[in-house]
């Protein structure tokens, strides 16, 4: 095909990319344009010669330069590391964008890209690497945009780094970011990953590093597990000044249906600090928790904020915030560990939609964790604000305080439970629209809807003999209006 063949067959407007783009790399005189192509032959300085091989461009490359991927019918394969400013950008014709994969462990880890700092991704497909579709680590300024990752990290295999208080190793995803020594910020848009095993999207940040990640307008679906691991969004967090803040806006997550699936995953040890915000999102069928907050160590804290959004259709808890009884990081600072979860004009519904937990499923749950099952429970703090909400359909409960198989043991928790209801639907959940099993929750539940104008039936509430110390007003009942 000759060059004006070539022309005519990239779209007007992605020829107004290459010369915006152009202009902008000429401004910098030390950054190239780079072309490449799956099946090509030529030396990737023009368009019309673009370079068959990832391996040729990432050796000719240089800091800062502009990498495009023209559509082919077949994928390059080998990965590409980048370099710091690189930015990789795929040209799609007729609505297929061009695929990258990585069939080779010794190449790059088997990672289909290795971002450097300050990097940019996008308008790719991702497809079947071994390992990692997108890897970084300690990395700064990401920007992925408009990227395709299917079936990532086919060889089931994992990562270097450690995560102490979670069992076993951690895999790699379609998207894995590592942070242990700078503060990065990073991007994920307008992208679609699935059937990743391991993890879809995850985060770990270490020692200092402070993280900050928004994934925005993308869908996470589907995925097996490897180990423990088997999540959809992931930030793990853990060292006393880690930092993370994860951000999933207007996206979709489902579909990781084993024993252990999870749609959003936050994890916070040894003192760490995580604040998550789920804002006009979507998480639907998986195999065991929609969103769960786990702080492993005292005196971590994870904040979560969830507005606007549907939570529904999760195996065991739609919402689930745990206390884990792990010793603590500092033991100068036992009983220190603390969640916060805030809901709005949102929808938690239909917990055991899924086959497995029916018995124990509850649309929002806290309590703690027995990692060590010879330890007693975790001491600390729960709060919870839930306002202008639907709470309903669980098979079990629509909102539970405590671990009710604790008490069997004579093992009732200590932890303080501060809960606000106000303005909600709660109604037509299994067994209880309230179970309490915590001596020292405070529930604050007046002007909420409980599907009776007279409100709470005291049949819809379970307070154990353990609990009977707690306090529950639910008090000035109102009419169920739609929300």
């Amino acid at each position: 095909m000759n060059s004006n063949a070539i022309f005519r067959s990239i779209p007007v407007l992605l020829l107004l990319v290459i010369f915006l783009v152009s202009a902008s790399v000429q401004a910098k005189l030390s950054a190239d344009i780079w072309f490449v192509k799956a099946g090509a032959d030529g030396d990737g300085r023009s368009i019309a010669s673009p370079t068959g091989s990832l391996i040729v461009i990432e050796n000719i490359s240089n800091i800062g330069d502009t990498i495009f991927v023209l559509p082919s019918d077949s994928s390059l394969d080998g990965g590409i590391a980048l370099k710091s400013r690189q930015s990789l950008i795929g040209l799609t014709e007729a609505g297929r964008k061009p695929s990258i994969t990585n069939s080779n462990l010794t190449r790059n880890a088997g990672c289909g890209i290795v971002l450097a700092d300050n990097g940019s991704v996008s308008n790719l497909r991702i497809e079947e690497t071994f390992a990692s579709g997108i890897y970084g680590f300690n990395t700064a300024s990401i920007s992925i945009d408009g990227v395709d990752i299917h079936a990532a990290n086919r060889s089931e295999s994992f990562i270097e780094e450690k995560y102490a208080t979670l069992p076993g190793a951690l895999p790699h995803g379609a998207m894995v970011f590592v942070q242990s020594e700078t503060e990065t910020k990073i991007s994920v848009t307008s992208s679609l990953i699935s059937k990743a095993a391991g993890f879809g999207i995850v985060s770990v940040t270490s020692n200092s590093a402070r993280s900050s990640i928004k994934v925005s307008n993308t869908q996470v679906e589907g995925g097996s597990k490897i180990g423990f691991f088997d999540a959809g969004i992931s930030a793990l967090v853990q060292g006393s000044n880690a930092n993370v803040n994860l951000e999933v806006f207007d996206s979709q997550v489902w579909g990781r249906f084993s024993r252990s699936g999870r749609n959003i995953m936050i994890v916070a040890s040894g003192g760490a600090r995580a604040v998550a915000r789920v804002e006009k999102s979507f998480s639907g069928a998986t195999g065991q928790d929609g969103i769960v907050a786990a702080v492993m160590q005292s005196p971590s804290q994870i904040d979560l904020y969830i507005h606007d959004s549907i939570i529904e259709d999760a195996g065991q808890m739609n919402i689930e915030g745990t206390l884990v009884n792990l010793e603590p990081a500092d033991p100068a600072r036992p009983n220190q560990g603390k969640i916060r979860i805030e809901i709005d004009g949102s929808t938690i519904r239909n917990a055991g939609a899924i086959e497995g937990f029916e018995d124990v499923a509850a649309n929002i749950w806290l309590g703690g964790s027995q990692f060590q099952a010879d330890l007693m429970p975790a001491v600390g703090s729960y709060e919870l604000k839930i306002t202008d909400s639907r709470i309903e359909g669980a098979g079990r409960s629509g909102l539970e305080f405590g671990d009710h198989s604790l008490l069997a043991k004579g093992w009732a928790e200590k932890s303080e439970y501060n809960v606000l209801l106000r303005a909600n639907r709660i109604l037509n959940n299994g067994d209880a629209e309230v179970m309490i099993h915590a001596p020292m929750a405070r529930i604050d539940a007046r002007r909420n809807c409980w599907g009776q104008p007279e409100g709470l039936p005291k049949n819809r509430v379970v307070v154990v003999s353990e609990a009977e110390t707690s306090k529950f007003d639910t008090t000035e009942p109102e009419p169920c209006n739609e929300h």
